[in-house]
């Protein structure tokens, strides 16, 4: 049961809508290849939001459960594309600057005429990591994107070093005589 209460993605007008028993809930996908937006919706034909246009993947296309956590980690989801015709498979086996460019999910509201009853609302923001094309008779594409967190568990390779550091800030003479300390031998006054 909806309360009164908005939750952080929703407005109240959404939270109205999503009462009335003739809203559709519906899905809005963004990805930025390098070859250019994709941009796709869970319906059927062109729509229309914010100066895009969506394309309708009707019942080829899926989305993964959206999963939201408590705790401070990232999080998965695949999209995915079944069955598909040879044309789209070819393009997304030459699409190959893919990998960590941003992916957008809205979820949006639509009355019994197909327009919005609430302003879209985000759903999942995080980056394209692995795109899987099976190819054949029933071809499919599966793109695994990631949340932002999965920088979080990326090791941060960085050494103190005057090399390391002109290769940050190029300028910065801050660990210029660290190798010379390596050996030098301090000595503090005996008390």
């Amino acid at each position: 049961m909806l309360g009164s209460t908005p939750s952080p993605r929703l407005t109240p007008a959404a939270i109205a809508a999503a009462a009335s028993p003739i809203a559709a809930p519906v899905v809005l996908v963004e990805l930025d290849f390098a070859s250019g937006f994709f941009r796709a919706w869970t319906g059927i034909g062109p729509l229309h939001w914010a100066g895009k246009v969506f394309e309708g993947l009707g019942a080829i296309g899926a989305v993964s459960e959206i999963e939201e956590t408590v705790e401070l980690r990232a999080v998965r989801l695949t999209l995915s594309l079944s069955p598909v015709p040879q044309e789209v498979v070819d393009i997304a086996l030459a699409e190959r600057s893919f990998r960590l460019r941003p992916a957008r999910l809205w979820g949006v509201l639509l009355d019994a005429e197909g327009a919005f009853v609430a302003d879209p609302f985000p759903l999942w923001a995080g980056l394209m990591d692995v795109m899987e094309v099976t190819d054949g008779t029933e071809a499919r594409i599966a793109l695994t994107c990631e949340s932002r967190l999965v920088d979080l568990e990326r090791a941060e390779v960085r050494r103190y070093t005057d090399a390391d550091q002109q290769a940050e800030y190029q300028g910065d003479r801050f660990f210029e005589y660290v190798p010379a300390l390596q050996e030098v031998e301090i000595r503090l006054p005996a008390q």
